[in-house]
């Protein structure tokens, strides 16, 4: 099938499969990615993931996460430094813990069994901000912790898979280090200097140039700001989320700007992304009958949000919050799928792991927001009360 028969199918059943969705009560996302594994190489095997749908999935990811930053206010996220911090440290350590001990029970050798911690460490920032979004909560306290600690989450995931590389290639410690101080400093500058500087670049275009201008000009500020982050070796949806927050206070008052975005992404792109997760999984019936697997999806969730809960409890004002920021920073997705691709790649997972550690993203990915926007509902039910 040529390439743009491929995205008029996957975004139309994708499109029809989330509205299906939100009308029963689920985030559309699932439907999104259910219509991905429905026509992928899992199920019907009509659409082959290829060059073009991962050209724009990764279109869809950078726009998500650049008008996440641009709706988060700068301050809520620096307020809740302190408490992601705590939230990832546990949101980390808690999943790597018991992950790496599940594959040590299993009879896996130490590194192998690492690299399941570290796969179970990652939070998927995409599911986790789509999820907010849709539920109106990105501002909020809950959403900036858990926004805060799915960014530290990432960086940290990523540190950890360059160390086991490192150990595992004998590379060394040296691009570890460099990784770490790249990401430390980007983020540092993104929010100190950066606002005040792509805030009057965006301002001078605004005013100077036609709105098609200005709307190109924000689109290269975003891709300019993940290709930096994927070129310090760290997800390229870092770096858009960062330059979106350092235009927030110029992008979200500017309704004509902030609404062409919206309508770009969220009406195509970003849906080719969710349908694009689902389209990359491969699940056989073999999967499903791994000994693994059913206490990995259990590991999965008690971990996150465990770890989530703990970190965050002294925070917030009550146990229902606490326990969201752990459910929100639950869902495992592309960059948990990165590190079992590199794992396989280097000889360190088996092919039956790998489908088994693609199913757990799977279980995460699809339930999480569920679970999540059951929560935000109950929470405004005793705010309510």
């Amino acid at each position: 099938m040529v390439p743009v028969l491929e995205i008029l199918l996957l975004l139309a059943v994708a499109k029809a499969a989330g509205e299906l969705a939100e009308r029963i009560g689920y985030p559309g996302l699932v439907g999104e990615i259910g219509a991905g594994l429905l026509l992928g190489p899992s199920l019907l095997g009509i659409i082959e993931p290829g060059v073009v749908i991962e050209a724009l999935a990764d279109l869809g990811l950078i726009l998500l996460l650049f008008l996440s930053g641009v709706q988060t206010d700068l301050k809520n996220l620096a307020s809740a430094e302190k408490a992601g911090s705590m939230t990832a440290l546990g949101g980390i350590m808690i999943p790597l813990l018991l992950g790496s001990g599940l594959g040590l029970f299993f009879g896996m050798d130490t590194l192998t069994a690492v690299f399941l911690g570290v796969v179970l460490s990652i939070t998927s920032i995409g599911i986790s901000i789509r999820t907010l979004v849709d539920e109106h909560a990105l501002s909020t306290p809950i959403g900036s912790i858990i926004i805060t600690t799915a960014v530290i989450d990432d960086i940290i995931g990523i540190l950890l898979l360059a160390f086991l590389m490192a150990i595992a290639f004998g590379g060394g410690i040296a691009p570890v280090i460099g990784v770490a101080v790249g990401g430390i400093v980007f983020i540092i500058l993104m929010v100190t200097v950066a606002p005040s500087l792509l805030g009057s670049f965006y301002g001078r275009i605004r005013r100077e140039a036609s709105h098609e201008t200005a709307f190109s000009a924000v689109i290269c500020m975003a891709l300019a700001g993940a290709a930096l982050t994927y070129l310090l070796g760290l997800h390229l949806a870092i770096g858009a989320f960062f330059v979106g927050l350092a235009l927030s206070d110029r992008i979200r008052p500017d309704r004509t700007i902030e609404g062409s975005l919206s309508d770009l992404a969220g009406g195509f792109l970003i849906t080719i992304f969710f349908a694009s997760i689902g389209l990359s999984l491969l699940i056989s019936v073999t999967t499903f009958t791994d000994p693994l697997l059913l206490p990995l999806i259990a590991v999965a969730f008690i971990s996150k949000i465990l770890g989530g809960y703990i970190g965050s409890r002294w925070f917030l004002p009550d146990a229902l919050s606490a326990m969201l920021v752990g459910i929100g920073i639950t869902p495992r997705g592309e960059m948990a799928l990165v590190v079992a691709t590199v794992a396989l790649a280097g000889g360190f997972i088996t092919d039956s792991l790998y489908a088994t550690v693609t199913m757990m993203v799977v279980i995460t990915v699809l339930i999480s927001p569920v679970f999540l926007r059951w929560g935000f509902r109950a929470h405004r039910r005793a705010g309510d009360a």
